[in-house]
């Protein structure tokens, strides 16, 4: 696990991603779990300048589902939130709690995307 808190300044996502990939590497990974696919990207751009093969060399995972995970190289495989859902729920919760009505709290189930950026690890 690598935590950036090295300035409490905000920086992108992919930025995130791109920083944090070599403090990653020096650990030996072989596979990387990022908080949200924007800094799964950036991981991702870091790999390909230093020539690092995905997912031969490293497995890289995103979380969100966002539509451009779909259209990097390799594409990005990543954990969805069904995100439409989350937000139609929220905002009849919002609209019943106005109306005093009682509402319920409800679960959502993430699914996994299998795409081009991770592979499964084979040692010999």
């Amino acid at each position: 696990m690598a935590i950036n808190d090295a300035d409490c300044t905000r920086i992108s996502d992919v930025d995130t991603g791109q920083k944090m990939l070599p403090q990653l590497l020096t650990a030996g990974v072989t596979g990387i779990f990022c908080y949200n696919d924007m800094v799964a990207i950036g991981a991702l751009l870091a790999c390909q300048q230093l020539g690092i093969s995905i997912p031969q060399d490293l497995s890289l995972v995103g979380f969100d589902g966002i539509a451009l995970s779909r259209y990097v190289t390799p594409s990005l495989t990543t954990v969805c939130q069904p995100m439409l859902e989350i937000g139609r729920s929220a905002m009849q919760m919002l609209l019943d709690l106005l109306a005093g009505k009682t509402i319920e709290n409800r679960v959502f189930s993430p699914f996994l995307v299998k795409r081009g950026s991770s592979a499964i690890l084979c040692r010999n």
